[in-house]
C-alpha cells in the first residue's frame, strides 16, 4: 500500500515542525493548557548507533503495517550516508510510542532504513549495500560500511538524529490529527489507512482478515482486497452501525468510526470471532438475495418503466434479469449501511424463501425519487432509510426477534 512517510529524494518532510509546543499551537491555537497536555510530543537527540541498537532489539519498528515498503535507490541511500559522513544534519523524524515501550516510525522510514541497511551491510531485499554515486567521498564508492576507515565509521555511528516521539498517553483524537498533518506526501493516506496506523490491535487485524472474505470480494467485484482499504472501512461501518444503531450514528462520520475502532481496538479474540461470524452471515444473506447487484443503486423510476410494465406495481425479478434494474459501478455506501443493518441478525430461513419478494420490494423503494434523496450520510437520512426499509423487510420476513436492533456499547 502507499506509504505514510513523506520521504523523498532529500529525505525531508513537507511540513516543518518546531517542537511539541509549536505543534500544540498549530492544533489548538489559544486553547487551554489541558488541551495541550492531551497531546504529548517528546523531543530528543539520539545517535545513529543508539537507534540502530533499538532497531536490532525490536524497540523500534521500521515496518509497521501502515508504512510503505522501502523504495529508495542505491544512489539516493548513498547520498544520505554521505551526508552523515559530512556531518550534515538529517531532518527530524517522527516516532509513535505504542504498548510495551515500543516505537513505530511514522515519518522517516526511508532515511532510517537506508542508514540501518548500510550499517548491516545489505538492503531489506538482501542486496549488498555498496556506496554508489558519492561526490565528496568518491574514493569510497563501491565500499560497504565495514570497508570504510574506522574514523569514518565512528563519524557515522556518532551522528545525531533528531526524533520527535508522539507519546502513547496522548489523547487519540489529537494523535489522529498529528498523523493527518504529517501525511503530506505525494500520496496521502485516507482516513481508514490512518486508523490502521493509530489503532493497531485485534480490531485492525479483524478488519484485515475480513477484507479477504470471499463473499465481500464478490460483492466488490474484486479479486483481492482494496489497496487503499475501502473494503475495511465498509466492514468497520457495519460494526459501528450494529453497535450504535442508526439513531446513534453521529456526524462527522470520521469521528463516529474513530470512536468505534478506538473503544474496541483491544477486544478479546472471542469477541473478534463473534463479530467475524456475524459479518460473514450477514453479507452471505445479502449475496443470496442480491448477488452481484448488492449495494448498487436502483435505476430511477423512469428508467425502470418500459412499455410492457408501465402500469406494473411489482417489478419482475425472476431469472437473471434483475441486474437490469441496477446501476453499474461501485458499492453505494448509504445502501451498504441500510441493507447490511437490516439483514444483520436474520436467518437464512427468514430470508432465502422470500428473496424474490425482498428484491422486488427493494427495487420499488430504492428506485423512487423520495428514497434516492435519502442516499446521503446524514444522521436523519440514515434513520429514515433504516426505518423505511426495515419496516418493509419486517413485513416480508417477520421481525428479527431478540437480535433486532443495536447492541449495547
Amino acid at each position: 500500500m502507499p506509504g505514510f512517510t513523506t520521504d523523498g529524494g532529500s529525505g525531508g518532510s513537507d511540513f516543518d515542525w518546531d517542537g511539541g509546543e509549536a505543534l500544540a499551537e498549530s492544533l489548538f491555537g489559544e486553547s487551554s493548557n489541558d488541551d495541550r497536555a492531551s497531546l504529548q510530543i517528546q523531543k530528543a537527540d539520539f545517535t545513529v548507533n543508539s537507534i540502530i541498537d533499538k532497531i536490532n532489539r525490536n524497540k523500534v519498528n521500521l515496518r509497521p503495517s501502515y508504512q510503505r515498503e522501502y523504495v529508495w535507490t542505491v544512489k539516493t541511500a548513498s547520498k544520505l550516508v554521505e551526508s552523515l559522513m559530512l556531518n550534515i544534519p538529517i531532518p527530524t523524524m517522527f516516532f509513535h510510542e505504542v504498548n510495551h515501550g515500543g516505537l513505530e516510525v511514522v515519518d522517516g522510514k526511508q532515511r532510517l532504513t537506508s542508514i540501518w541497511s548500510f550499517i548491516q551491510g545489505k538492503f531489506p531485499d538482501g542486496t549488498k549495500f555498496k556506496l554508489k554515486g558519492l561526490d565528496v567521498f568518491s574514493e569510497h564508492n563501491d565500499k560497504t560500511f565495514d570497508q570504510l576507515p574506522p574514523e569514518i565509521q565512528e563519524r557515522i555511528l556518532d551522528h545525531p538524529l533528531n526524533v520527535h516521539t508522539i507519546s502513547k498517553q496522548s489523547q487519540p483524537d489529537f494523535v489522529f490529527e498529528v498523523f493527518e498533518r504529517l501525511n503530506m506526501g505525494a500520496t496521502q493516506l485516507n482516513e481508514q489507512e490512518l486508523r490502521n496506523c493509530i489503532y493497531q490491535g485485534v480490531y485492525t487485524d479483524l478488519l484485515a482478515d475480513l477484507a479477504m472474505d470471499e463473499t465481500l470480494l464478490k460483492v466488490c467485484r474484486a479479486k483481492a482486497p482494496h489497496l487503499r482499504m475501502k473494503d475495511r472501512e465498509l466492514v468497520l461501518r457495519f460494526f459501528a452501525m450494529r453497535r450504535t444503531g442508526p439513531h446513534q450514528m453521529t456526524s462527522p462520520i470520521k469521528a463516529w468510526l474513530n470512536e468505534e475502532i478506538r473503544e474496541n481496538k483491544d477486544m478479546t479474540p472471542g469477541e473478534a470471532e463473534d463479530l467475524k461470524n456475524e459479518f460473514t452471515e450477514t453479507i452471505n444473506l445479502v449475496w443470496d438475495v442480491f448477488g452481484d447487484a448488492s449495494f448498487r443503486p436502483v435505476k430511477s423510476e423512469n428508467k425502470l418503466k418500459n412499455k410492457d410494465e408501465k402500469d406494473s406495481q411489482t417489478p419482475d425479478v425472476s431469472g437473471i434479469f434483475y441486474r437490469d434494474y441496477f446501476e453499474n459501478g461501485e458499492i453505494n455506501v448509504a445502501l451498504w449501511d441500510t441493507v447490511m443493518f437490516s439483514f444483520s441478525g436474520r436467518t437464512a430461513e427468514e430470508v432465502v424463501p422470500n428473496k424474490e419478494k425482498i428484491m422486488a420490494a427493494f427495487i420499488k423503494l430504492a428506485g423512487s425519487k423520495s428514497f434516492k434523496k435519502l442516499l446521503v450520510s446524514n444522521p436523519k437520512c440514515v434513520v429514515a432509510r433504516a426505518e423505511t426499509w426495515g419496516t418493509i423487510l419486517d413485513s416480508i420476513c417477520g421481525p428479527r426477534g431478540v437480535k433486532r436492533g443495536a447492541k449495547a456499547r
